[in-house]
């Protein structure tokens, strides 16, 4: 994942202004969003599918079965309530609270460890990306049994290029074992079955 989705969702300018402010300090990766209505919100946060939700509960009128509900809706949404209520806490699921009264390195080591869970966890899902037209060239040779050195040696590549390659095809397709890529490159018409030693 190369963004970061977050949606601020808070009426006020000045509290708003403020997040985008430290937002800022969050890395440049991600795509901020703002709303300050309560009219249409849950459906707009389908649509853009934020990594992250600030929240403030006021803009629900404080309704927290509904907050729960909706945010429970989102998918791999991680939800943050700001609020001045000392309760908050106990009244909503959320994964992480910011209080008015908390200072600028406070929110961003809060928001730095929602961000840095979310890509860790993208890290672990199989990537959709294709190999590339040098990955099937490698793929074809590891399926046909030759070692690192003699790709390299076929190639006119050295040992590092056919290692990094084999790490990346292994983390695009989520693929680990010799025997599955060979399998791969049997099915993706890489290689004919009577060619496999």
């Amino acid at each position: 994942m190369n963004n970061i989705t977050i949606v601020v969702a808070e009426a006020s300018y000045l509290i708003q202004k403020g997040l985008d402010t430290i937002l800022k300090n969050l890395g440049d990766n991600q795509v901020i969003q703002k709303m300050d209505k309560a009219e249409g919100l849950f459906e707009s946060l389908s649509t853009l599918n934020p990594n992250i939700l600030i929240l403030n509960p006021d803009l629900l009128e404080a309704n927290a079965k509904l907050i729960n509900e909706e945010c429970g809706k989102l998918k791999a949404c991680k939800l943050v309530i700001i609020s001045n209520d000392d309760e908050a806490e106990n009244k909503y699921s959320a994964d992480a609270f910011i209080h008015y009264n908390d200072g600028q390195n406070k929110i961003l080591t809060c928001l730095e460890s929602l961000k840095d869970a979310i890509v860790k966890k993208n890290k672990n899902v199989k990537s959709d990306e294709p190999i590339s037209a040098r990955e099937k060239n490698i793929l074809k040779h590891i399926a046909l049994g030759l070692t690192n050195k003699e790709i390299a040696d076929q190639l006119f590549i050295s040992i590092h290029t056919v290692v990094t390659h084999r790490k990346n095809i292994t983390h695009k397709l989520g693929i680990k074992s010799v025997s599955g890529l060979t399998v791969y490159a049997i099915l993706n018409n890489l290689i004919a079955m009577d060619e496999v030693k």
